[in-house]
């Protein structure tokens, strides 16, 4: 509760010793298994180890697909790390969030920390497995 109070005025505070963290890492990811009207909230770090595809920029990000910015924190007095993912969906030139997570335990810390980061192609959209449990649009004015 604490965490959350604090990240809308200092998410990169160290939790132990209360020093401003040093950004060490920032990646930016597409979620192809995450799209408009179909986002599901995950807060299982091996979630987003097998679904992220990493992208060099937002506009590489095809419309309608949700994305991750992953930052990985250090605290350069005690060694702290911290992972903050923050979920959005680029529309125009804004980031609409729909929710920021932090790993603090190191679930997260290897991922980050990958070498070979840059995609071959772009990502692309995958249809879900199920839609049991997801919000469905349907409309129908158009048939």
């Amino acid at each position: 509760m604490f965490r959350k109070f604090l990240a809308n005025f200092h998410d990169d505070w160290c939790d132990r010793c209360a020093k401003v963290m040093k950004a060490e890492r920032k990646q930016l990811y597409a979620m192809p298994d995450q799209l408009v009207g179909h986002y599901v909230s995950h807060s299982d770090p091996n979630y987003y180890k097998t679904h992220l595809t990493p992208v060099s920029r937002k506009r590489n990000i095809p419309t309608g697909m949700y994305a991750c910015g992953l930052i990985l924190y250090r605290c350069p007095d005690c060694g702290y790390t911290a992972v903050k993912l923050s979920v959005f969906l680029p529309v125009r030139e804004e980031e609409k969030v729909e929710e920021r997570l932090y790993f603090d335990k190191g679930e997260l810390d290897d991922f980050v920390r990958q070498t070979a980061l840059e995609p071959q192609e772009p990502p692309q959209p995958r249809a879900p497995g199920s839609l049991e449990g997801r919000r469905v649009i349907r409309d129908p004015y158009y048939r």
